[in-house]
This record gives C-alpha cells, structure tokens and sequence, in this order.
C-alpha cells in the first residue's frame, strides 16, 4: 500500500492539534499574601474600663452658665447612674462597636476611624464618639443630665446621657420658648487594651 504524502501531512497536523488541546495551560502563580507587620491596634481589641475625672459639673439655665457644683454633690444629684451608664468594655471588631455595661446591659454601633477619632453611627448620622491616644488608650467623655423645663402651660423634668457632647446646646430645642434649667455633669473616662490591663 502506497503512502500519499498527503495522508502523511494530515496525519501530523492531527497529531499537532491533538497534542496543543491535551496541554492544560499551566495557572499563572498564586500571589503570596505577606503577613501585615504593622497590624491595626484598633481592629478586634477590647478596651477595659481603667480611670475617670470630672470635666464639668455646672448649673445652666438653658446654655448660660449659671453656676459650679462641688465634686461631694454628684451622688446627691445623680445618684447612681454614673456608674450604670459608664461603659465597662468597649470591644471593637471590624467595623462594629460593641459596648457592655452593668446589669448586662449591651449597646451595639456600626464604626468608622479617622485617624484616632472613633465615629459611631447613630440617628442617621456620624458622631464623634471616642479619641485613642499614643498609648493605644481610648478616651470617652460622657455627660449625665437632670433638666427641668417650665413654659406657660407646663413643668416637666428630663433626665438623660450622652456620648461625647459638643456643648449643652445638643440638648437645648431651638423651637421651644421654656425656660430649662439643666444640672450638666460631664466625665471623662479612659479605657485600656485588655490584655494590658494590670
């Protein structure tokens, strides 16, 4: 049987094709993730209550100063909500913020850093919450409330808590002609990485 060069040719090719399709193409090289050597200190730590002082403990009818309290007298006007407010852990974990207070009491908020002030997310809006230090310590002011409000036709009392207040007026309604006269007590209080607690 005579072989036509031809049929050789064809053959080839085959053997060509047929070769290219069984080669898996080899996968381009897997990138190696080098291990951060600067990790985040904010990111998942838990900061544990360590130290207070008083900021401010005042008399205000409306948003004028109108007097100073003695430190003796914060049990006598707040009894104790100071200690029941104040945040026992502050646990951060992403971008969550959770917080646990006394009577297993929890509070959670979505977060956001810039640069050492921590935002929460709260009421639609970002709100300057905390600060953290050089020493990785974060610093939370808090203010405790008792105000007492009278108009024409009324005479309520409000009390309340709040993170890290700019001034008195974040309580004060613009809208409202009453007369209120706030006692402002204002705590800042620090917070230690857990594992540095001693």
């Amino acid at each position: 049987m005579k072989i036509r060069p031809i049929n050789i040719l064809l053959f080839l090719l085959g053997v060509i094709i047929f070769q290219s399709c069984s080669k898996t193409p080899h996968d381009p090289p897997e990138e190696v993730t080098k291990p951060d050597n600067n990790p985040d200190p904010t990111k998942d730590l838990t900061y544990i209550y360590s130290s207070e002082s008083q900021l401010e403990f005042s008399l205000y009818q409306n948003d004028i100063l109108k007097s100073s309290f003695e430190a003796n007298e914060q049990e006598k006007n707040f009894r104790n909500r100071p200690k029941y407010f104040r945040p026992q852990t502050i646990t951060i974990k992403g971008d969550s913020l959770f917080i646990t207070k006394l009577g297993n009491y929890e509070e959670t908020y979505r977060i956001k850093w810039e640069k050492e002030k921590l935002f929460i997310y709260q009421d639609k809006n970002w709100k300057h919450f905390a600060s953290k230090n050089e020493q990785n310590e974060i610093s939370l002011n808090v203010v405790l409330y008792n105000s007492q409000i009278r108009s024409e036709n009324s005479n309520a009392l409000r009390i309340g808590q709040l993170y890290n207040p700019t001034s008195i007026n974040e309580i004060l309604s613009e809208k409202s002609q009453a007369v209120m006269t706030t006692i402002w007590l204002k705590i800042k209080m620090i917070y230690v990485p857990e594992n540095k607690k001693s």
